[in-house]
């Protein structure tokens, strides 16, 4: 759920995509600014109309978006200000519109797959203690459906709270993990990749790895690029300041991009090629555990419904 006056993945996509489009019809910034918030919520039209103005004053655009913080990330303003800069606005606003849909597909296969492992492991949890639990008149009180509850809450809380904090301790021990490790490293990939975001902007590789360096939560790359941004400063490619820490697909992708300078153009194929990865894995982590989660559940239902039928059967007179 979206918090109060913010906007979704989705109505910043639409958002970035109308925008660019009316800019490139030939509309002002000012007049595209105003057209591209009609389909927000009635806050966001009333903040893109104060920016409007402010555009109309003779501000910015990066500066007039920037009064309210919490429409765009400071990731997005720094974008627009430097697109401003190199009369590339509507180029970037497509580049965010297409990176922006492609971060709402993944974050519903996120959701898809969170929600079917905490189903799948609650059932499972359950149903150990519904088969191991020496009454069967223990599955008809309500102590064992609170502390079934309670379960659920827990691994809920957890699912929600683990995105938000990352650990330098649990993500190597889950990266090794078959596919899960795989899917973090595709993600990990996707947040390098936005560098070609800056570049496309004109952008310097030094200013632009500061830049995403500030911007990515992934500790691991963002571990990776301080020592890059080290490296580049004293004159070494990109490429080999990277060198070992990537896999080999994209140390080629990126030391072809340096060669035949297109870095931008080899980092949006390095991003293509990464995002049909992360969601391929994710579907195919989503086809093992849906039924995994209506087998436990199905398992749990049934080990119930014979230990409630026995119960019942007890309870008869002879």
């Amino acid at each position: 759920m979206p918090l109060l006056n913010s906007l979704t993945i989705r109505q910043k996509a639409h958002f970035f995509s109308q925008f660019a489009t009316l800019l490139n019809s030939g509309l002002t910034v000012q007049q595209s600014l105003t057209l591209a918030g009609k389909g927000c919520p009635l806050s966001c039209q009333h903040y893109l109309q104060q920016a409007s103005l402010a555009v109309g004053n003779g501000q910015e655009l990066a500066s007039a978006l920037a009064l309210e913080s919490h429409y765009f990330d400071n990731w997005t303003i720094a974008l627009i200000r430097l697109a401003e800069y190199s009369g590339s606005l509507p180029q970037a606003l497509q580049m965010l519109a297409r990176e922006t849909e492609a971060r709402g597909r993944q974050q519903k296969l996120y959701r898809s797959v969170r929600f079917s492992a905490i189903a799948t492991i609650w059932a499972v949890l359950v149903l150990t203690a519904a088969i191991f639990n020496p009454h069967a008149t223990g599955l008809v009180k309500p102590e064992f459906w609170v502390r079934s509850i309670a379960i659920a809450c827990l691994l809920l809380a957890i699912a929600f709270l683990m995105p938000r904090f990352s650990s330098p301790i649990w993500q190597p021990l889950v990266s090794n993990l078959p596919i899960v490790g795989k899917l973090l490293e595709a993600r990990s990939l996707l947040y390098l990749a936005q560098l070609r975001l800056p570049l496309s902007c004109g952008v310097p590789i030094l200013t632009a790895l500061e830049l995403l360096r500030e911007h990515i939560p992934d500790l691991k790359m963002r571990t990776h690029l301080t020592k890059t941004v080290r490296r580049v400063r004293i004159g070494q490619p990109l490429s080999q300041s990277l060198q070992g820490k990537l896999p080999p697909v994209a140390m080629q992708i990126i030391a072809t991009g340096e060669e035949t300078g297109n870095l931008d153009s080899a980092l949006e194929n390095l991003a293509r090629y990464y995002q049909e990865q992360l969601e391929r894995g994710l579907q195919m982590l989503q086809t093992i555990l849906r039924p995994l989660s209506l087998i436990a559940l199905g398992s749990l239902v049934a080990v119930v419904g014979v230990r409630g039928l026995s119960v019942l059967l007890n309870s008869l007179p002879d």
